[in-house]
């Protein structure tokens, strides 16, 4: 299992997505991206190489997807994986951990959106900030 800081991915690719993007995904700098892949492998004794041959994906890809070293995936590949180790689930290869408050603050924004049918003032703040920002690249 391999854990990597939203914020230190977001380092490493803020050179290939647009600032707006980056911006926007530094809110959850503090969370985790767990990649489960090296973990899937030991359990069913297959190698990066196995799973490789098995997915048509270079030896290279898998490897960078289990480092965490790879920036981008398609879902294609995803899928590959998810058909090759028998998966049922994304999150089986892939886990999001939020901290705490920011999962308690985005549960509680969600489901008053959904009741309300209204867009927190939070996100209207950054919907605005963000337009602008966009405005002024243009």
């Amino acid at each position: 299992m391999k854990k990597m800081k939203v914020a230190s991915m977001l380092d490493v690719s803020h050179k290939l997505m647009n600032d707006i993007v980056v911006g926007t995904a530094r809110e959850l700098g503090e969370a985790e991206i767990v990649i489960k892949l090296d973990d899937l492998l030991k359990e069913r004794n297959i190698t990066q190489k196995d799973l490789a041959m098995m997915t048509g994906m270079r030896i290279g890809t898998i490897s960078e997807i289990s480092n965490g070293k790879g920036i981008s995936f398609n879902k294609a590949q995803i899928l590959a994986i998810m058909v090759a180790l028998r998966l049922t689930s994304f999150d089986q290869l892939f886990e999001i951990r939020l901290p705490k408050d920011i999962h308690d603050k985005y549960e509680e924004q969600s489901n008053e959106w959904i009741a309300d049918r209204e867009m927190p003032i939070e996100l209207k703040e950054m919907y605005r900030e963000n337009l602008l920002k966009s405005n002024n690249l243009q």
